[in-house]
């Protein structure tokens, strides 16, 4: 564009901006900036700020990282401040600012005011920073005060105890969900891992089963090894008329096709017990 006499502006200098960002390259990207700041024709906004800080945090430059949000904070207004708010909470957890994310999150609750998004966004934020306590605390919050229920909130803190190997409080949370008729197929599906992991292998077989049962949608994607896993527990222990009641749920809720089932089924033991229904 110089070579042929056409003038920048704000968009292409943003994109030019934006492609040094996804690239990585921060030395180009840092000429840039500093050339648009001085540039009393270009208005940088939050975003342009943002994009610079990820490339940063990519290259694992933390303190110009958390000067470029400090800065994109000041560029956030009254139409950005519910996504720009939750983008640097998000980047603040992962420079390990807790601070910063729980002082962008007071900045949230008051102008944005309460949305899932928002508590999801903070929930993971707290979760990649390994506290556990303060995600449980935001949970209670959001429990108290949601007026929309959002099964992904419940099932962020539940996975976040089965990484940890809390299999209790994971246990004890599933519970709770259930009792309130608000567990879904995923929520069933991380317990059952959990339990596999823990050669917990008769609770996982039976937590598999409540899985299947209650997945809204035919074609679930289910951890194959935990599968897997069930299933070999199962022939080994010589319980086939169990093995094939699960493989008979499975076939019908529409998880597995019927080449797959007839696959499980040879290899679980041959033919169908009687009164299984399975031909």
């Amino acid at each position: 564009m110089a070579e042929k006499g056409i003038d920048y502006n704000v968009k292409t200098l943003n994109i030019r901006l934006y492609s040094y960002a996804a690239t990585a390259d921060v030395d180009q990207m840092e000429k840039l900036l500093m050339k648009m700041e001085t540039d009393p024709l270009v208005t940088l906004d939050w975003h342009g700020y943002a994009a610079t800080a990820d490339a940063f945090l990519k290259a694992g430059q933390l303190e110009k990282t958390a000067a470029l949000l400090r800065k994109s904070e000041q560029f956030i207004n009254r139409e950005t401040r519910k996504i720009g708010y939750e983008h640097l909470m998000t980047s603040y957890a992962a420079i390990g600012s807790k601070h910063e994310v729980y002082r962008i999150w007071e900045l949230y609750k008051n102008v944005v005011g309460f949305y899932n998004n928002g508590y999801r966004c903070m929930l993971s934020s707290l979760l990649k920073m390994d506290d556990i306590y303060g995600a449980e605390k935001i949970v209670e919050e959001w429990e108290s005060g949601n007026k929309f229920f959002n099964i992904q909130i419940p099932n962020l803190l539940i996975n976040a105890y089965c990484r940890k190997g809390l299999l209790e409080k994971a246990k004890s949370y599933v519970k709770k969900l259930s009792e309130g008729g608000k567990e879904c197929c995923r929520t069933w599906a991380l317990l059952a891992t959990t339990y596999h992991m823990n050669d917990r292998m008769e609770e996982a077989v039976e937590t598999l089963k409540m899985a299947a049962s209650s997945a809204s949608r035919p074609g679930w994607k289910f951890d194959n090894s935990t599968l897997a896993v069930c299933f070999e527990y199962l022939k080994q222990k010589g319980d086939v008329e169990k093995a094939h009641e699960l493989l008979i749920l499975f076939r019908e809720r529409g998880h597995f096709t019927t080449v797959l089932c007839d696959k499980i089924r040879n290899y679980i033991g041959g033919c169908a017990p009687p009164g299984s229904g399975v031909r």
